[in-house]
């Protein structure tokens, strides 16, 4: 199982230059896709998603729901944080001074004993956790 986040499936759906950084992210969609994988993801995930697609990216209205539409169909397992993950998560957050929306992913990752993946050079190299993996 890996936790991936929001740059990672951002790659999923649209080409992003590196090319390598996003078929990187493809084959752990394949993976995904084949049952090779087992893929989990925090709630903030649906929320950074859409706003991306909202307001900072210069694709069509017709594109994005397309896009989001394939999105859907993935089926990605949410993970809905309880009080007591968030209180980890805030912890994880002023420890490493990253902000809440990056926490929720590596507690999850952490509590679920799997990997963390990101294309988020600089959160992966803030926390530096040895249950991290940058996608490049």
């Amino acid at each position: 199982m890996v936790v991936v986040d929001a740059s990672v499936i951002y790659k999923w759906l649209v080409d992003e230059r590196p090319i390598q950084t996003t078929q990187k992210a493809r084959n752990i969609l394949d993976k995904f896709l084949s049952n090779e994988e087992e893929v989990i993801c925090p709630d903030i995930l649906l929320y950074e998603l859409a706003n991306t697609f909202a307001f900072k990216t210069n694709l069509s209205t017709l594109d994005v729901r397309r896009i989001w539409g394939r999105f859907i169909v993935f089926k990605i397992p949410v993970m809905y944080p309880d009080f007591v993950f968030m209180t980890e998560a805030i912890k994880f957050s002023r420890k490493f001074k990253v902000s809440i929306y990056d926490a929720v992913y590596a507690v999850l990752a952490q509590d679920k004993g799997c990997i963390l993946i990101t294309a988020d050079a600089k959160f992966a190299d803030q926390v530096n956790l040895p249950f991290g993996k940058k996608l490049g």
